[in-house]
């Protein structure tokens, strides 16, 4: 929490002035490398340094966690106030849900300094109909993927990495918690199981997060039913 308010707080000093994307995401990575050098220093700083090792790991995943919802938020800007991405009101993109799963070290808490960050989405509206609401959705997901990666005066951060999601780099980028569900429960094989033991909602909606986890935490023991 308390890095998520340092970034929010690197922003305000654009509140007052014409959006743009660009600034923010050189604001966004400075704000990452401030904060990935303090934990460096204390990770150096160490008698013992496999002591801190739990401690490092889980700073720098929650670090990463920080950064996506900061991603997150321009996104959501980049779609209300621009129309580079397509048209969007701003009622739409408030409500449509985004959820951010962590997956293996992240969704652990046991990422290092040069780790990818492997996630899955899910997407929720109470409102708009799925397939709207999966566009904007989709398209949110994009940018906040672009937000560590793309081409800005900051170098990048890391590659978020969603190819675990159901049917990898051919399936949807991001799905409802319904579509998930059929998924796991009709077609997934035995190693997406296994992908989703260190699984845990790492960023955006914390609620839906929270709802993907409880659903579909079940099915990766149950999964050792199968044939």
């Amino acid at each position: 929490a308390e890095l998520a308010k340092q970034f929010i707080s690197a922003f305000d000093k654009f509140a007052k002035s014409e959006f743009n994307s660009a600034e923010h995401v050189s604001t966004l990575r400075r704000t990452y490398r401030t904060n990935l050098l303090r934990i460096a220093i204390f990770d150096l700083s160490q008698v013992d340094g496999s002591a801190a090792i739990q401690r490092v790991s889980a700073a720098l995943a929650d670090l990463a966690a920080a950064a996506l919802d900061a991603g997150l938020l321009i996104a959501r800007r980049e779609l209300v106030e621009t129309t580079e991405f397509g048209s969007f009101t701003k009622e739409e993109v408030d409500q449509t849900r985004l959820a951010v799963i962590g997956m293996g070290k992240g969704g652990a808490r046991e990422l290092n300094y040069i780790s990818d960050v492997d996630v899955i989405y899910v997407a929720a509206s109470d409102s708009l109909e799925n397939e709207r609401m999966l566009t904007i959705a989709t398209k949110l997901a994009t940018r906040l993927m672009r937000a560590m990666d793309a081409n800005n005066p900051e170098p990048a951060l890391w590659q978020v990495d969603a190819n675990l999601r159901p049917e990898g780099k051919s399936g949807a980028l991001v799905r409802t918690l319904e579509s998930h569900l059929a998924y796991y429960a009709r077609w997934a094989e035995n190693w997406e199981f296994q992908a989703l033991l260190k699984a845990s909602p790492l960023a955006g909606d914390e609620e839906l997060g929270n709802k993907y986890f409880e659903a579909i935490n079940p099915l990766v023991w149950q999964s050792t039913q199968r044939e």
